[in-house]
């Protein structure tokens, strides 16, 4: 095995609109010493010091194609970068002109390329650039919210991409600036810092793994400078990726108990803040258990937390620490405090009961979804995406039920339902309002009742991260629900003990949380989830946000392109090897991976679906080995995609003032189904020939919730956004009472 290391460096630029970087030298040579180190990194370094487009392009594509596939390599790029009008981000090399990013700069869509393309399976990809959040191959993204990770995988195996900061935030920033001094940037001096002397060595194994360097860095680089977040994508992992080792090798470090789950151990030990704030989640689920060996393994991992690094997350541990009645907190533990506070840019005291100036208590955001489900907050002057108990953006919106009758939600439901076909509830959202039940042992549940276990769920994720009871929000929800239908989510909301002081319609949320709300203009926005369709028309002007039109299929979404290639794939394996799959449980793991394929194939022309162990004959076991190509999956769904098209005309044909396709400003992509290239093809199409922008996910719903919320707690100003529908969806919940639905 051969480990080897580009590091690409520019500080000088031929065209001065491109200011220098003399940080970007240091860059080099600090990173340059520690992965060269013998005794730390052993790898062959080479460097490209202020190259050309040209020589860039050659020295990444020979760097990637002459490896072999269990090669380590690593690639660090410290440069400027910028984005192009279609959203494409660039590497800007020594030649580089402003104007003429296309022909003169490395395109990121040429890294991934050769990224993909090569035969080594274990690399990982460091961007220290502007924009560095926008790299994954294909992102579009438009006014993003700048605190907001932008993740998106690429295609491959065993590949990790860290970037040093979302897509709106820039690298080279420091408390002096790297413009102007000879240091390395904040990002790439964690970096160094982390390898070198193996702190970023979190587990004490003796060895910097990139989840683990990931972790360290972010930590690191929120700490200097909050507005900055360094994201990860991680594509088909096989195994852990061990980068360096740590000089001495192995550190004592205070062992977690392995009678935890794998996962809450890993976020214990070498997770990020977030995702430690995440296990005190469920630590305190642990906690309130019976007496026995888990109980036991919880209260020693908190032993850990109220000592963590992080005020945050040792003030939020101690909290929980007093809570479960246990006494004084260990030796080394921060002061108790009832609440953690600090000052918002503002002035406003975050985290606490009360922010001085701001209207009422904290009011998330709550997009609760078909497939999934996520919540925001708006914080420090930005919406920011919680976490839950798994450090993870979205939840997923399954519901299932434990051996003793308990209800699961999420990661836990679906790995629940994976085990005991059958068990999960799917999709709940569709249901609501139709007087849908579910029975479970002696009980039937309303639709209701399963969706308050997942907005539930979502609230206690919020109340762990803020440190503070939360009962208001705004949910979003479809354009083409009816107001018995958003009676039944604000019913759901109420058994969750939150109140719904608004319902923002998903099309007006994404459109204003990317960036439209502050022009004037007509909007098309086409919201393709995993189980619905929507397609809406929006007017933005003098602040406020109308409806126009809305259009729909509520029974088509991603999950039934899934569909077509599970029953592809049952076929497949009945005409090779006999067998027709009829086990719950095997079907299930056919589903996934479909699902798996379909979102490959966005990224890739073919995939493989490899099944192990699907079934058995009575020649012995059945593998499921089957090639797809991205034209194959195009010609199953082709009846499918042609039923995209009629809600768009029908939107068009509804809108009030709206003449045709050419008086709409702009076009949206929303909904991880729009990643399919048959999608954004025809969308383009019926939107003559204009080119979609495509919002960020999970951020763009969810964010605009945030962000309404904010105004009606005062933290952003009246009139930011207001949605108007027709009919007015006041609707009365099942109290009585008349629920205030309208965004106006």
């Amino acid at each position: 095995m051969r480990k080897a290391a580009l590091l690409v460096v520019n500080q000088h630029y031929a065209d001065g609109r491109f200011s220098e970087l003399p940080g970007a030298a240091a860059d080099a040579e600090h990173l340059a010493a520690v992965l060269g180190d013998p005794d730390i990194g052993a790898f062959e370094v080479t460097v490209v010091e202020n190259g050309t487009a040209l020589e860039i392009r050659k020295a990444v594509q020979s760097f990637f194609a002459h490896a072999r596939s269990q090669d380590l390599l690593l690639l660090h790029l410290s440069c400027h970068g910028r984005k192009d009008a279609r959203g494409q981000l660039h590497f800007i090399a020594s030649d580089t002109e402003w104007d003429f990013l296309d022909a003169t700069a490395v395109s990121s869509e040429f890294v991934a390329d050769q990224l993909e393309q090569s035969p080594c399976r274990r690399a990982v990809v460091l961007l220290d650039c502007c924009y560095s959040g926008a790299f994954a191959k294909g992102m579009r993204t438009r006014g993003a919210a700048p605190d907001v990770d932008v993740k998106e995988p690429f295609s491959g195996r065993g590949r990790v991409v860290i970037t040093s900061s979302t897509a709106l935030q820039y690298s080279h920033e420091s408390e002096m600036s790297s413009r102007e001094r000879a240091e390395p940037s904040v990002f790439t001096a964690a970096v160094v810092e982390g390898l070198r002397d193996g702190t970023a060595d979190l587990d004490g194994d003796g060895y910097v793994s990139a989840e683990e360097l990931y972790a360290f860095v972010h930590d690191r680089v929120r700490s200097r400078l909050p507005s900055q977040t360094p994201t990860r994508s991680v594509n088909n992992s096989e195994g852990t990726l061990y980068l360096t080792r740590r000089p001495g090798g192995r550190r004592p470090i205070a062992p977690v108990d392995p009678a935890l789950p794998e996962t809450l151990r890993a976020a214990i030990l070498t997770g990020a803040p977030w995702q430690r704030l995440g296990a005190l989640h469920e630590l305190e689920r642990l906690l309130a258990s019976r007496p026995g060996p888990v109980h036991e393994a919880a209260l020693e991992a908190l032993t850990l937390l109220v000592r963590d690094r992080d005020p945050q997350v040792g003030a939020r541990a101690g909290r929980l620490w007093q809570s479960r009645g246990l006494g004084d907190p260990p030796p080394g533990t921060p002061e108790p405090a009832s609440r953690v506070t600090r000052p918002g840019a503002d002035g406003s005291t975050i985290l606490g009961v009360t922010r001085p100036g701001v209207d009422g208590p904290t009011i998330l955001g709550i997009d609760f979804g078909t497939t999934r489900s996520a919540v925001a907050v708006f914080l420090d002057g930005a919406a920011r995406i919680v976490p839950n108990r798994h450090g993870e953006a979205t939840t997923p919106s399954v519901v299932a039920f434990a051996e003793d009758g308990t209800p699961l939600v999420g990661r836990a439901a679906v790995e629940r339902a994976s085990r005991v076909p059958g068990a999960g509830i799917h999709r709940i959202r569709r249901e609501l309002g139709t007087g849908w039940t579910h029975r479970h042992a002696v009980r039937r549940f309303s639709a209701e009742e399963v969706a308050s276990w997942i907005l539930a769920d979502l609230r206690a994720s919020a109340e762990a991260y803020l440190g503070e009871t939360v009962t208001r929000a705004v949910l979003t929800v479809p354009a083409h629900f009816d107001r018995r239908r958003r009676a039944a989510l604000a019913d759901a909301a109420a058994l969750a003990g939150i109140e719904t002081v608004r319902m923002l319609n998903e099309p007006t949320a994404a459109a204003v949380s990317h960036g439209f709300g502050r022009d004037d203009g007509t909007i098309m926005v086409f919201d393709l989830g995993g189980s619905t369709l929507d397609v809406s028309l929006l007017s933005i002007g003098d602040g406020a946000v109308e409806t126009l039109a809305t259009s729909g299929d509520g029974r088509l979404g991603g999950s039934d392109w899934d569909g077509r290639v599970v029953d592809h794939l049952v076929r497949e394996l009945a005409l090779r090897q006999g067998v027709r799959l009829t086990d719950r449980a095997a079907l299930r793991r056919v589903a996934e991976a479909a699902e798996a394929a379909r979102i490959e194939l966005s990224r890739a022309m073919a995939t493989v679906v490899e099944l192990p162990d699907i079934a058995t004959s009575p020649s012995g076991p059945v593998h499921l080995d089957v090639t797809l190509t991205r034209a194959q999956l195009e010609m199953l769904t082709k009846d499918l995609l042609e039923r995209c098209a009629p809600p768009v005309h029908q939107a068009l044909k509804d809108a009030r003032g709206i003449d045709g396709v050419e008086d709409v400003d702009h076009v949206v992509l929303v909904g991880g189904a729009t990643r399919m290239p048959a999608i954004a093809a025809l969308v383009k199409e019926l939107a003559g020939g204009r080119e979609p922008v495509r919002a960020a996910l999970p951020a763009g719903v969810v964010v605009g919730a945030a962000l309404q919320g904010a105004v009606l707690t005062g933290q952003l100003p009246e009139g930011l956004l207001q949605d108007v529908t027709s009919p007015p969806p006041d609707a009365e919940t099942k109290d009585g009472a008349m629920t205030g639905l309208t965004g106006s």
